[in-house]
């Protein structure tokens, strides 16, 4: 088996992640995130397609399940429009919880014992919340593949990840797309049913990507597997209008 990503794969920033300060790039500022489906396969697929355009910068956010089917997110990285990669232990430090407040460092004498930790605290009003500013950083969020875990999580309210509290925060008047993945049973099943209503009737700034069918990574035959990553693509090219490095380019055939 090929080596996968891990979250030690991108250590915690130490510089705090702010939207203001890419407000003026001219770029079009798409927030990609990948939950636990072996559909996660295709974010590079996806990630190639897309550095072929102009105008676009990706962040990316991963679940923590979801990196046992990604490549080490260094090489991530290294494809062109690709501008960072934030996980859950980016917002809350895996020691957090085993350092009191009282012993935490200043801002004005950091430890580097536990520089890591204090980073990514907030401290204070103004200090960048991570999941607020990948908010108002990004023009779109797009969750492919959507597993039926995080789809229920979602329709619940939860937030216990950082990707969940992306989706809690969201401004309304921008667009989600979701291209749920799972075995048919699962997605055939009345809870899946009841929850994608809700965001294709109730919750107008989701846009469902529908499964397809085809034989599953489980060796079960139906509906259920993401929608073909080239046309989930070609979705977000004509939504948000992407620009070509070049003329002639054919994302379908990336």
């Amino acid at each position: 088996m090929p080596p996968h990503a891990s979250p030690s794969d991108i250590s915690t920033p130490q510089t705090e992640f702010k939207a203001s300060s890419y407000a003026s790039d001219g770029k079009i500022h798409i927030l990609l995130s990948a939950t636990g489906s072996v559909a996660s396969i295709k974010i590079p697929l996806i990630l190639s397609a897309l550095s072929k355009y102009s105008n676009v910068s990706v962040r990316l956010v991963f679940t923590t399940s979801s990196l046992l089917f990604l490549p080490p997110l260094t090489e991530l990285l290294n494809i062109p429009n690709v501008d960072g990669i934030h996980l859950d232990h980016h917002e809350w430090p895996k020691d957090l919880s085993s350092t009191p407040a009282e012993n935490l460092p200043t801002s004005a004498s950091p430890d580097r014992e536990n520089e890591e930790t204090t980073s990514a605290i907030w401290s204070k009003i103004g200090d960048p919340i991570l999941h607020i500013e990948l908010r108002r950083w990004a023009d779109i969020l797009i969750i492919a593949p959507l597993s039926a875990n995080s789809l229920a999580k979602i329709v619940g309210g939860f937030s216990d990840n950082l990707l969940l509290s992306v989706v809690r925060a969201w401004d309304t008047n921008k667009p989600i797309a979701v291209a749920p993945a799972m075995n048919t049973l699962m997605w055939e099943h009345p809870v899946t049913t009841s929850q994608i209503k809700v965001l294709e009737t109730e919750w107008k700034w989701f846009k469902v990507l529908r499964p397809v069918e085809k034989l599953l990574a489980c060796g079960d035959s139906g509906s259920g597997a993401m929608k073909e990553w080239s046309s989930i693509v070609s979705w977000v090219v004509e939504e948000m209008k992407l620009k070509l490095e070049s003329e002639g380019g054919d994302v379908g055939n990336a």
